[in-house]
C-alpha cells in the first residue's frame, strides 16, 4: 500500500540528508548531486517535482508541495521508502558500510561505478582551496558541473536595519540555482584534464556514406540498444535546438529488404547506410552506425551518454577562455597624458617631503584640550561645587516633597514592597544584579526609587542615573512613562537620549534613559563617568553584542571610580552567571505578578481553524525549517478579532518582510471594515514619531492590532493587549567563519522568549497566547539565545576595543567578555581592519584608524567617509552610507519588481544602485524644499519610497556630519551638506564618487567575466559569472546590474552580500572604471614593463590586469603615488588647517583623476 506523504515524511524526516548520505556511503563521494537530479514544474496551486535517481538504478519518483522545498522533501521522501525496498536502509533507516552496498548494488544490477573516492583537484589558473576559493570534482565528459564546496566569500558588512529588504528564505525563483556556475577560464582546465575532449576530431570527415556490413550494425545496435533517442539528445544538447529534424534525416527505399540512408548535420555532413526487414530495423542500425562514429569522435562518452552542453562547444569555450585572459587595453587621451607628465615634473614622487607631525591629542572628542564630556548632558564637565551642590539638593527635598501624593495614588508594582532591600543592596555593593519576573516593574520604578533614597537622604544632587536600554524605542518609551509617574514639577530630571534623538536631563537628581550604543559613545569623551553615580543596565539578559561590551568595559571602570554603582537588570537570564563574573555580587530576585494567560499551541490553533485548512503547515513544521504561513496568521488574527475577548492582538512577527505582509492582508481581509481596526507595525525601520500610536488605547468599538518584532518583547508594555500570536521565530544575525558571511536567518526563538512573548498578555488583565509551533518544539528550544558576541562579525567591536583600551590586544580585550568569542574569529576582524588600513601590524589604531573611528558606522563604510572628504565629493557618500544603513525604497514581496524598475530609473545611466540612493534623495530633499504636499505624496509614490526611511536617511547624514567634524575632516557640520563647500568640490563627478566608495569597500571588487557554464554543464557564451578575491559570487535580483543588458565596465565594488539557498548573493553594486581600481585602492600593483609595452596588476589578487604602452603605464604608477601621498598628507592634518601650497597641488591632482575617469574604461570583452 502506497503511504501517504505525512505519514513518509514521519519516517524518513530529513529524506534529502538521507538520501545524499546513503549513495555518499556507498559511493564514497562528498555528496550525490549528480546522481540525485530535482526537476520542478510549477503548477496552478501547488509545485511538482520530479527526482531523477541515477543510483543504484535509473528510477524516477514525483513529490508535490505548495513550496519548492516541500515537494523536494516528498519526492526524497519516496525514494527513500524505495531504498529501504531495496535493502538499502535497516529498520530504522540506519546506514550500512561500503563494502555491503557494493554487494547490494551488485544484486540490484548497478551499472558500472566508479567506487574510489573522489580526488580533490583545482584549476591552475584559480586560487586554491587554502584560499578557500570554490574547488571543483575532476570530471569526466558525462559528468555536469557541480561544485564540491563552497569558498569563503566576502563577508556581508552588518548594518544596523538589516531586515530591510533581505534576502527572504525560499524567495528565488525557478531556476535562479542554475546561475550558480563556473566561469569559462574555470572550466577549460577541467575539460583540458580529461583523456579526450571533443572538438578537435568532430569536424573532420566528409558527407561520404558510412557503409558496413551488416554483421558490424548489429554489433553496434548491440552496444546502443536505443540509437535514434540517443542521437537526438546528443544533437539537441550540443546544438540547442528542440528540434533534430534540420541536423538528422533518415531515408528509407527498398521493399523485402529496406536500406536507410540516414544524413547527420551535425557536427560536420555524414551519412550512415544499413539493412534490415523492416524500416524500424533498417533505421535503428544506421542510427547505431552513427552513435558508434559519435563515440569514436569523443562526442559520447564511456557509458553512452551524451556529453554536456559545454563539451560540445570547446572550441567557443577556449575562444572566450583566451579573451578572458588578456588584459584590460586602456588607452588615456594625449592631452591628459601630458597634465600627468606636468605635475610629475612640477611635483616629482621621489622627493621626500618632510612630514607633518600628528599631534597626539588630535584625536579628542572634545575640542577643549583634557576636557572630559558631561555623560549625563553631553556638555564639557565641570565638578559641582559644594555649595551649589547643597542648593541643589534643598530645592530637590522642596519639589519631591511638593509632589503630593500621586507617587503613592500611582498604580503599585510587584516591585514596590522590596524598596528597602534592593536599595539597601545597591548601598553596600558595587555591583547587584536584580532579577525581576516579568511584570514586576523594575524598569520604571527602580530608577525612581533611587532617585527618592538620595533626595530623602538630602543629597539628591549627587543621583545622576545612566539607564541603558537594548532599543530606541524602549528607551524613549520608558523615559516618558517614568517622567509622567514623577509628575510635573520632576519632569525636567527625566530624559532621553538615542541615535538622532536627544532630549537630555539637567545634571543633579537626574535620570538618562538611553541606549547601549550612546553610553558606548559616551564612554570615549568620559573613561571614568565622572558625575555618575549609577549605571543601571536593563534587560542584560538578551546578551547582545553591545550590551556584552558595555559589560567588559563596566567592569574596568570599577577600579577608576569605586564610589559608581552598577545595576544589572534580567528577567529570565542565568543571573548566576552574571553575579559570578562580577565577583559573586549579590542578586536581588523580585517576584512579578501576571494575569493567568490561557497558551494554545499549533495542534489546537489547527482545530480552531479547521484542521484540513493548513495541513501543510504542520509538515513544514516537522523539522527545524521556520517557514512561516502568513495566511496561517493572518487566518489567526481574523478569527480571534471573531470569537476571541475584546482587547488588542500583539502579533510576534520574524521581520520587516512579514510584518508588512501580514499587513497587508489584513488589509485585503478586512476591506470596507477597515476603520473597526487599528493595525500597527513595530520596527525600528519606523521613527519613534510613528509608533507612539500603539501605546494609546484605541476608540471603543475598534480593535488594536499591533505587528511586532521582537523589539515588544521586553521593556515597552501596551496596556491593552489581551492575545499574544507568538511565530516563534525572530531574526538571528550568524556568521560563518569559514565562508566569510553573514546571514539574517529565520530561526526558533528560545524557551526564555517564548515566556516573554506569553508575559505580553497577561500584564494589565488576563490574556491569551498562540504559539504557531507544536508543543514538541517548545521542548526542542534552548533555554537561552546564543549570545550576539559569539555569531556576528566582529570588526567594530575590535575598533572600539582600540577606542577604549588601545594597550591590550583585541584578543586580551574580548576574552574578557561574559562569553569569549572564538580566537579565530577575533583574529579574522583584526586581518581585515588591517587589511583596509585602520589597524596596523602591532593592532595600533592608524591615522586613518583614529580619524575613522569617530564615524558610527561600518568601518568600510567610514573608511568611505574618510576618503570622501579628501577627495572633495563628501555628501554622495553620506547619502549613500546612509542608505545602505537604512533603505530609502518601500520594498517588500509584492512591489519588488515596480521598486527595481523605479530603482533603474533613478540609476540612469550610471550603472549604480549607490548613485540611485543618491537621485532618490536629492529628488525628496528638492521637493520638501517645494513645500507642496501633494508633490511630495506623489515622488514617493512615483519612486515607491517611504518616507520616514527619509526622514532618518536626513538624519543620518546629520549625525555623521557631527562625526566628521569630531574626526577633524570638516571645520564645519555644515559643510558636509553644503554644495558650495571645498569638500563638495566634485561632489557632481559620478565616476570619482563611486571610485571612492570601491576604495572603501575593497577587497570587495568583483571582476565581470562573459560566458559561464553552469552546473548542468549548459554553456551560455552571453551571461556573466561574478568572480571576487575570494570565490564566485550571484548577482541579487535587487541589483540593477543583474538585469543590465549591456555592462560597460568589468569591474563593480559591492557592500552586502548574503548567503541564501547554497549561494552567495551581491545585493548592491556599481559599475566602476579600472583606472579608479588602479589608482585608488591601497593595495600593492606590481607592473611588467619590456620597454613597449607593460601591464600592471593588483598583487593581492588576479581581478585587474590592465594595458597599454609602457610611457603611459609607468605615468599612471607614479600618478598612483601621488594620490597614495595626498591621502596621507591630509590624514595628517585637521582638514581646515591644510597649507594653501598643498590645497592647490591637491586641486590640480584631483582635476587630473577626474579627466581620467571621463575616459572609456577598456573593452568589455578583451
Amino acid at each position: 500500500m502506497v503511504k501517504d506523504s505525512r505519514d513518509l515524511l514521519k519516517e524518513f524526516p530529513q529524506p534529502k540528508n538521507l538520501l545524499n548520505s546513503v549513495i555518499g556511503r556507498a559511493l564514497g563521494i562528498s555528496h550525490a548531486r549528480d546522481k540525485l537530479v530535482y526537476i520542478h514544474t510549477n503548477g496552478p496551486r501547488k509545485k511538482k517535482v520530479t527526482l531523477h535517481i541515477k543510483w543504484p538504478k535509473n528510477v524516477e519518483v514525483e513529490g508535490y508541495g505548495t513550496k519548492k522545498i516541500d515537494a523536494e522533501r516528498q519526492a526524497a521522501a519516496a525514494a527513500c521508502q524505495l531504498f529501504k525496498g531495496w535493502g538499502l536502509l535497516g529498520p530504522r533507516n540506519e546506514l550500512f558500510d561500503a563494502a555491503k552496498y557494493r554487494l547490494l548494488a551488485d544484486q540490484l544490477g548497478c551499472p558500472d561505478e566508479r567506487w574510489c573516492s573522489e580526488g580533490k583537484w583545482r584549476s591552475k589558473s584559480g586560487p586554491s582551496l587554502a584560499d578557500l576559493s570554490t574547488c571543483w570534482r575532476r570530471m569526466e565528459p558525462d559528468d555536469s558541473i557541480q561544485p564540491m564546496e563552497q569558498g569563503r566569500m566576502p563577508k556581508a558588512m552588518r548594518r544596523e536595519e538589516l531586515e530591510e529588504g533581505e534576502l527572504e528564505e525560499g524567495e528565488l525563483e525557478e531556476g535562479e540555482l542554475e546561475e550558480e556556475a563556473i566561469d569559462v577560464s574555470d572550466y577549460l582546465p577541467i575539460a583540458h584534464s580529461d583523456a579526450r575532449t571533443p572538438g578537435r576530431d568532430a569536424s573532420r570527415g566528409g558527407s561520404s556514406i558510412e557503409m558496413t556490413d551488416d554483421n558490424t550494425a548489429i554489433r553496434a545496435l548491440t552496444q546502443f540498444p536505443l540509437p535514434k533517442n540517443l542521437l537526438a539528445q546528443v544533437i539537441q544538447i550540443a546544438t540547442s535546438s528542440s528540434t533534430v529534424k534540420e541536423y538528422m534525416q533518415f531515408r528509407t527505399v527498398g521493399t523485402k529488404t529496406k536500406i536507410c540512408k540516414l544524413t547527420l548535420r551535425w557536427p560536420c555532413p555524414m551519412t550512415f547506410a544499413a539493412k534490415g526487414r523492416r524500416k524500424v530495423e533498417a533505421e535503428n542500425k544506421a542510427a547505431a552506425l552513427a552513435c558508434q562514429k559519435l563515440k569514436s569522435l569523443g562526442l559520447v562518452d564511456k557509458n553512452n551518454n551524451p556529453l554536456s552542453h559545454a563539451m560540445y562547444n570547446m572550441t567557443s569555450l577556449r575562444e572566450l577562455g583566451e579573451n578572458q585572459r588578456k588584459p584590460c587595453h586602456i588607452k588615456v587621451p594625449e592631452a591628459t597624458l601630458r597634465k600627468i607628465e606636468n605635475y610629475l615634473n612640477h611635483y616629482p614622487v621621489d622627493i621626500r617631503e618632510s612630514r607633518p607631525r600628528i599631534a597626539d591629542d588630535m584625536m579628542n572628542l572634545s575640542k577643549e584640550s583634557g576636557a572630559i564630556s558631561d555623560a549625563i548632558t553631553g556638555k564639557t564637565y565641570i565638578p559641582m561645587l559644594e555649595a551649589e551642590e547643597v542648593r541643589l539638593s534643598q530645592n530637590l527635598l522642596a519639589l519631591w516633597k511638593r509632589r503630593g501624593s500621586s507617587w503613592q495614588e500611582s498604580h503599585p508594582l510587584p516591585v514596590d514592597p522590596h524598596k528597602d532591600t534592593i536599595l539597601s543592596a545597591i548601598e553596600q555593593n558595587p555591583v547587584v544584579v536584580i532579577a525581576g519576573d516579568t511584570g514586576c516593574g523594575k524598569t520604571t520604578r527602580i530608577p525612581q526609587l533611587l532617585l527618592e533614597h538620595y533626595i530623602l537622604e538630602g543629597r539628591g544632587a549627587r543621583c545622576n542615573v545612566v539607564i541603558t536600554q537594548p532599543r530606541r524605542i524602549s528607551a524613549i518609551s520608558v523615559a516618558q512613562r517614568v517622567a509622567q509617574e514623577l509628575g510635573p514639577n520632576m519632569r525636567k530630571n527625566v530624559g532621553y537620549q538615542v541615535r538622532l534623538e536627544s532630549k537630555p536631563p539637567a545634571r543633579g537628581g537626574a535620570l538618562l534613559f538611553c541606549t547601549v550604543g550612546i553610553l558606548l559613545r559616551k564612554l570615549q569623551g568620559n573613561p571614568s563617568l565622572e558625575g555618575v553615580s549609577h549605571v543601571v543596565v536593563d534587560e542584560v539578559h538578551e546578551r547582545d553584542v553591545n550590551t556584552d561590551f558595555l559589560l567588559i568595559l563596566l567592569k574596568g571602570i570599577q577600579k577608576l571610580n569605586p564610589d559608581l554603582r552598577l545595576v544589572l537588570m534580567s528577567a529570565t537570564g542565568d543571573n548566576q552567571r552574571f553575579s559570578h563574573y562580577f565577583g559573586d555580587c549579590p542578586v536581588v530576585k523580585v517576584p512579578g505578578f501576571m494575569y493567568p494567560v490561557k497558551e494554545y499551541y499549533l495542534e489546537e490553533i489547527l482545530a480552531k481553524l479547521g484542521r484540513h485548512r493548513h495541513r501543510h503547515y504542520e509538515i513544514k513544521q516537522s523539522d527545524d525549517e521556520c517557514v512561516l504561513d502568513l495566511d496561517l496568521i493572518t487566518d489567526l488574527v481574523l478569527q480571534i478579532d471573531a470569537h476571541g475577548e475584546p482587547g488588542g492582538i500583539l502579533c510576534f512577527l520574524p521581520g520587516w518582510q512579514e510584518i508588512k505582509g501580514v499587513q497587508q492582508r489584513l488589509l485585503e481581509m478586512l476591506g470596507s471594515q477597515n476603520s473597526r481596526y487599528l493595525v500597527l507595525p513595530v520596527h525600528s525601520n519606523i521613527p519613534m514619531m510613528d509608533q507612539q500610536n500603539i501605546f494609546q488605547r484605541p476608540p471603543p468599538g475598534v480593535r488594536k492590532i499591533v505587528l511586532a518584532t521582537n523589539i515588544a518583547e521586553t521593556s515597552i508594555t501596551i496596556n491593552d493587549i489581551v492575545h499574544v500570536v507568538d511565530s516563534g521565530t525572530h531574526k538571528e544575525e550568524r556568521y560563518d567563519l569559514k565562508t566569510k558571511v553573514s546571514c539574517l536567518e529565520t530561526v526558533w526563538v528560545s524557551k526564555s522568549n517564548v515566556v516573554q512573548r506569553r508575559g505580553r498578555a497577561g500584564r494589565c488583565q488576563s490574556g491569551f497566547a498562540y504559539h504557531l509551533f507544536p508543543r514538541s518544539r517548545l521542548d526542542k528550544m534552548p533555554t537561552y539565545q546564543v549570545p550576539e558576541i559569539l555569531r556576528t562579525p566582529l570588526e567594530n567591536l575590535v575598533v572600539q576595543a582600540k577606542i577604549h583600551m588601545p594597550e591590550k590586544t583585541a584578543v586580551e580585550f574580548l576574552s574578557k567578555a561574559l562569553d569569549s568569542p572564538d580566537i579565530k574569529a577575533v583574529d579574522e576582524a583584526v586581518i581585515l581592519l588591517q587589511e583596509i588600513g585602520v589597524l596596523d601590524q602591532r593592532e595600533a589604531l592608524t591615522t586613518l584608524g583614529k580619524r575613522l573611528a569617530q564615524i558610527s558606522t561600518d568601518p568600510r563604510l567610514a573608511k568611505a567617509i574618510v576618503l570622501a572628504s579628501i577627495y572633495r565629493c563628501l555628501h554622495p557618500l553620506l547619502v549613500i552610507v546612509s542608505c545602505l544603513t537604512r533603505d530609502p525604497f518601500s520594498s517588500s514581496l509584492q512591489n519588488r519588481a515596480e521598486v527595481d524598475k523605479a530603482k533603474a530609473v533613478l540609476s540612469r545611466e550610471s550603472g549604480s544602485d549607490h548613485l540611485a540612493f543618491v537621485r532618490a534623495v536629492a529628488g525628496w530633499e528638492e521637493v520638501l524644499r517645494r513645500r507642496d504636499s501633494r508633490a511630495r505624496d506623489n515622488y514617493l509614490q512615483d519612486y515607491y519610497l517611504y518616507g520616514p526611511s527619509l526622514r532618518f536617511i536626513n538624519g543620518l547624514v546629520k549625525q555623521f556630519s557631527e562625526n566628521l567634524y569630531e574626526a577633524f575632516l570638516v571645520s564645519s557640520p555644515s559643510d558636509c551638506t553644503m554644495p558650495s563647500s571645498v569638500c563638495n568640490q566634485y561632489s557632481e563627478e559620478e565616476e570619482l564618487v563611486k571610485g571612492v566608495l570601491m576604495a572603501g569597500l575593497y577587497p570587495n571588487l568583483i571582476q565581470v567575466r562573459q560566458g559561464k557554464v553552469t552546473r548542468q554543464g549548459k554553456f551560455k557564451p552571453n551571461s556573466y559569472a561574478y568572480r571576487t578575491k575570494a570565490g564566485t559570487v550571484l548577482l541579487h535580483k535587487s541589483t540593477i546590474n543583474r538585469e543590465a543588458s549591456k555592462l560597460y565596465s568589468r569591474w563593480l565594488t559591492y557592500f552586502m552580500a548574503v548567503k541564501s539557498n547554497g549561494g552567495v548573493f551581491v545585493r548592491d553594486s556599481s559599475q566602476v572604471h579600472p583606472l579608479a581600481v588602479l589608482l585608488m585602492t591601497d593595495t600593492d600593483i606590481h607592473v611588467r614593463d619590456d620597454g613597449w609595452r607593460a601591464t600592471v596588476s593588483l598583487t593581492d589578487s588576479d581581478l585587474l590586469v590592465l594595458e597599454g604602452d609602457s610611457y603611459t603605464i609607468r605615468l599612471l604608477r607614479d600618478f598612483r603615488v601621488s594620490l597614495s601621498k595626498m591621502v596621507e598628507t591630509c590624514l595628517c592634518y585637521e582638514m581646515a588647517a591644510i597649507p594653501g601650497d598643498l590645497h592647490h597641488q591637491h586641486s590640480q591632482l584631483l582635476d587630473i583623476l577626474v579627466d581620467l575617469l571621463k575616459g572609456p574604461p577598456g573593452s568589455f570583452g578583451a
